[in-house]
């Protein structure tokens, strides 16, 4: 009998189980989230939005910083007796700062922490930037602006870290996207700034004096643009460190209490206690970026650097980081390098825009017609046509929409197809503007030409794929310092060329866009 009910009882028919039984034994179960799975959660309100702006804002700060100079020189020039030599210097000062800190500012993002690096760097420009409103003499402005470059530059690399570790994998390319958008607005604020401030050194005097320096409206345009370093650095205090960062120093209590924070800024019907989270579990991914980011600190900066470099300048990555670092090069060369000077080019050719000459001729004239030393001391005048810079500005609106074009036609055409037509294009456009003698066409065919430098994106978007996942990040930082090297060289080789031979700028940088054209077609597509 025994062996009789042991039979029965194993053919007895169970019940289906319940599926909200089934569901809730599934949420007891997910004790443990991966750091992408908490991000996720956390939903998108008020807390993106802020981080949105002030790391859009950082980015926005590194043009503003490096480039304002380019709209004070025509007027500035009176004040501190500026040669075109010295113009130069002030266009590449703030550019050579960047270059020579990318790597250090890279090595304290992973060691200090992202928001440290940004508050510095932030606050520390904006006071650098107010001391250099003050400046009493070139040497001054040019140190000043060097170290606002060196500090800025903080801001560059760090920013994108910043933003993309608050963000899932789903979110994140969306994000970043919209915050470098920021920067193309950084070439629409300045001139647009300028169009309104530097005019009025014409019409208003300004009869102040602070520290016994006379106050001039370059001055206050140089307070303006550093505003938004400012207002920046004080919308970093009410954001929390990167929690990625944090969980590289062992501190997931914190990154929790962080997330739970978020949480309710984006949830407002809910509190920090309604956060499901209660442990972070590191995923093979991220545990490769923190045993990463460990070893650095480990082995220190000038080891870490080498030991993340090195590798790059070996076969067979060299043949890559040589090409993109070249064409990186190619791209800030003769865009920024050029950039920097249209106020100051178009001060010179606005004065002839009735007659029948070429931009150059309208730059030779004035230089070589009011040349009194060796070394082109250019006669002071602060009158200025305020055309210069809503000229200036319009060109920043068109490069914005060219941002714009190039996110909807890169994956149509392919980043390698888009990235050689805007080469062959852009070179084309600066070997033809020499001819142009009409003014209104002289200046669409030279903005068309300082377009080469939404290449700058369509490029990065390639050298993504040409570097193995371990040394992508240092890949691009190389590729970038070489581009901004690119930008300080071309504005010092523009302030020589203008006095000497001005139709040589445009044959070169124009065969240089169109030689990248070619090197171009060796990328992958």
């Amino acid at each position: 009998n025994l062996q009789t009910d042991k039979i029965q009882i194993s053919h007895i028919n169970l019940p289906p189980p319940d599926p909200g039984a089934v569901s809730h034994q599934s949420d007891i179960k997910k004790v443990s989230y991966t750091y992408n799975e908490a991000l996720e959660l956390l939903g998108y309100g008020k807390f993106n939005i802020l981080l949105l702006l002030v790391t859009g804002g950082c980015l926005m700060s590194v043009i503003n910083e490096s480039m304002n100079m380019g709209f004070i020189i025509p007027t500035a020039e009176c004040d501190l007796d500026l040669t075109i030599y010295d113009k130069g210097l002030l266009n590449g000062s703030a550019f050579f700062g960047i270059v020579i800190s990318s790597h250090f500012w890279g090595f304290l993002s992973d060691t200090w922490g992202r928001r440290n690096v940004l508050l510095t760097s932030t606050f520390g420009t904006f006071f650098v930037s107010l001391i250099s409103s003050f400046s009493v003499n070139t040497i001054m402005l040019v140190v000043t602006r060097f170290i606002a470059g060196f500090l800025i530059s903080g801001c560059g690399a760090t920013s994108y870290a910043y933003i993309a570790e608050f963000h899932s994998d789903k979110s994140r390319p969306r994000t970043i996207s919209l915050a470098a958008m920021f920067m193309a607005f950084g070439l629409f604020y300045l001139p647009l700034l300028a169009w309104i401030i530097i005019p009025l050194d014409s019409k208003f005097q300004m009869n102040l004096f602070v520290f016994g320096i006379k106050f001039t409206y370059w001055r206050l345009y140089i307070i303006l643009t550093t505003l938004i370093t400012g207002l920046v650095a004080l919308g970093l205090l009410y954001l929390p460190e990167s929690g990625k960062f944090l969980l590289t120093k062992d501190k997931s209590d914190a990154v929790i209490a962080i997330l739970a924070k978020i949480y309710q800024w984006n949830n407002t019907n809910k509190s920090t206690l309604d956060y499901p989270v209660n442990l972070i579990q590191v995923d093979s991914i991220d545990q490769q970026i923190i045993n990463d980011i460990k070893n650095r600190r480990k082995i220190g900066l000038t080891k870490s650097i080498w030991y993340q470099t090195a590798p790059l300048f070996k076969y067979p990555l060299a043949v890559n980081t040589f090409k993109a670092s070249l064409l990186m090069f190619s791209v800030f060369v003769t865009s920024s390098g050029l950039l920097a000077w249209i106020p100051d080019i178009l001060k010179h050719y606005i004065a002839y825009q009735n007659e029948s000459m070429t931009l150059c001729q309208a730059v030779d004239i004035f230089i070589h017609g009011n040349q009194s030393t060796s070394v082109a001391k250019i006669e002071c005048s602060t009158e200025i046509d305020s055309n210069v810079f809503l000229i200036t500005a319009l060109m920043g609106v068109f490069f914005s929409v060219c941002y714009v074009a190039n996110s909807f036609m890169i994956n149509k055409f392919g980043k390698r197809n888009l990235l050689n037509a805007w080469f062959f294009f852009c070179g084309a456009c600066g070997l033809v503007v020499i001819w142009i003698t009409d003014f209104y066409t002289s200046m669409i065919v030279l903005m068309l030409h300082l377009t080469a430098g939404v290449c700058g994106s369509v490029l990065s978007a390639i050298s993504v794929d040409m570097f193995p996942t371990q040394y992508r990040a240092m890949a691009l930082c190389l590729i970038l310092m070489f581009g901004r090297f690119g930008g300080m060289l071309g504005s010092n080789l523009v302030a020589v060329l203008l006095s000497t031979n001005c139709d040589l700028i445009f044959y070169l940088f124009g065969c240089c866009l169109i030689v990248s054209g070619i090197i171009g077609f060796s990328l992958p597509k």
